[in-house]
């Protein structure tokens, strides 16, 4: 059996224009559906607004903050920050740091390990929006990820990671991995996390800088290529069916 992972917290979707708070809601809502085993990290917000409508028997709610993540320790050192992006008002400093604590909310629920799983599996919160099928069809995706089950971490790849796109991989996106559903073996994702934690750590040190999480994670895979079992995806139905 594995264990989905999943969080919210709301760092910038007042401003954005593509995804507003309520839309966030009506995903979750959706994962929240499915019959895997779950911990999921959420706001005080988003808490609210699931209020009890949720399968308490398979799912854990834990609520957490931005205050909570440990990057947040870090904002004054990133006095360099510089990513290239056509979306500045979601790619901004709070975002990234977010999204680089996906590692560090699978490692808190792999110590938990409310469901005694050997596999855990992280999946963004609002990824029904790149899922092109129906509500009932998205849940019976989420409910497969049950059954799949890896010795390394298994993580989806957009870009061919053994190719060098020759891009400036602290300041442009780089899609080597997707970023929404990585997963796999317990003490893998933990080790995963480790890496996770000390390359950020060395990049704002060094670059006074932070990136996307992605594009961290190849760095990582770069120097501990036997860590991943990279599957090919794209931000559509792919991400979720060939895990």
């Amino acid at each position: 059996m594995t264990t989905l992972v999943s969080a919210f917290v709301n760092v910038n979707v007042n401003n954005r224009k593509d995804k507003d708070l309520f839309a966030y809601y009506e995903y979750g809502k959706l994962l929240l559906k499915s019959n895997i085993p779950k911990i999921i990290f959420l706001d005080k917000i988003m808490l609210k607004m699931i209020g009890e409508d949720y399968n308490k028997e398979n799912t854990l709610l834990i609520e957490t903050s931005y205050s909570d993540i440990y990057l947040n320790s870090y904002n004054n050192c990133v006095t360099n920050f510089e990513v290239n992006t056509t979306h500045p008002e979601k790619d901004n400093l709070k975002y990234i740091i977010t999204i680089c604590n996906k590692t560090e909310w699978i490692k808190q629920a792999i110590l938990l390990n409310n469901y005694n799983t050997t596999n855990f599996v992280w999946v963004d919160f609002g990824i029904r929006h790149v899922i092109k099928c129906t509500d009932y069809e998205f849940i019976q995706k989420i409910d497969e990820l049950n059954n799949k089950i890896y010795s390394n971490v298994r993580i989806g790849s957009i870009w061919n990671v053994d190719c060098n796109y020759n891009t400036d991989i602290y300041k442009n996106i780089a899609w080597y991995f997707a970023g929404g559903v990585f997963g796999g073996d317990k003490e893998k994702l933990l080790l995963f996390s480790e890496k996770m934690k000390l390359k950020c750590i060395d990049i704002i040190n060094e670059k006074k800088s932070i990136m996307w999480e992605v594009n961290i994670w190849y760095l990582i895979y770069i120097e501990f290529k036997e860590l991943f079992n990279p599957y090919t995806c794209d931000h559509n139905n792919t991400i979720l069916e060939n895990y």
